[in-house]
């Protein structure tokens, strides 16, 4: 598989079907399920469950085989989710983090800034945590890194890491300190994505991606991976496509 724009990584995890199949006694949790997670390769379906009071999600693939469960409690990291810098998650992230593994793939059709927020802060800890490799995340508009640009220049200078950023092409050069990370502009895809990709630090089983392109205001269609192959190609293509400096 060959990433030659943001739009084809989409295109790739679409590809890929699966079923979630919400268990409670409220069909209300469902419905908002369904509006975060419904979409062309994922099916919602909610099944009455009385006999268990807080519920819980199965995923299926795309010939019905079963992937994971896991309880309903668990979702509030990406449906009602609470913002912390990446340095303070360390010891706070295994239910979030289990979360993501759970929805690996799966793409959401109706997250707003904040969700995007959160699940962006998964990644940026695992760099944290690793202290070493590329970190590169796209912003979309100037404004946005200016609201995360202390959150970057601190990730920027722990250890090893080497962090990028990038904008649309409308930045006007405004910079911060001598410790912001090297912004990078371009036009087309970078104003409609926002993404965060670390590539693992040497630890394959860190490489993490998420991709998002805002298809409406503050709403985001997209996927979380950590398929080093995935996240390879994404490092690939903005590499080539982007005057992205060297280390």
């Amino acid at each position: 598989m060959t990433v030659e724009t943001l739009g084809e990584a989409l295109e790739a995890v679409e590809r890929e079907r699966k079923r979630l199949e919400v268990y409670a006694a409220d069909d209300g949790v469902a419905a908002d399920l369904e509006r975060q997670f419904a979409t062309r390769n994922v099916d919602v379906e909610y099944r009455r469950a009385a006999a268990f009071e807080e519920g819980f999600v199965v995923i299926r693939g795309p010939s019905g085989e079963f992937r994971g469960a896991l309880g309903l409690e668990e979702f509030d990291a990406v449906l009602s989710p609470e913002i912390h810098p990446p340095w303070t998650l360390e010891g706070n992230a295994p239910d979030a983090r289990e979360l993501f593994d759970f929805l690996e793939n799966t793409l959401f059709a109706a997250y707003d800034r904040r969700q995007m927020l959160a699940a962006a802060r998964e990644i940026e800890e695992r760099a944290w945590r690793t202290a070493a490799g590329r970190l590169y995340a796209g912003f979309q508009r100037e404004a946005a890194f200016d609201d995360q640009r202390a959150v970057y220049d601190r990730l920027a200078s722990r250890g090893a890491l080497s962090v990028t950023a990038f904008v649309d092409e409308a930045w006007d050069g405004t910079k911060g300190s001598d410790g912001d990370p090297p912004l990078v502009s371009g036009s087309g895809e970078l104003g409609r994505f926002w993404f965060v990709a670390f590539d693992g630090g040497g630890d394959v089983g860190r490489t993490c991606a998420l991709v998002a392109e805002e298809r409406r205001p503050d709403r985001y269609y997209g996927f979380w991976t950590y398929d080093p192959v995935l996240v390879d190609e994404l490092f690939a293509h903005l590499e080539t496509s982007y005057d992205v400096p060297t280390a």
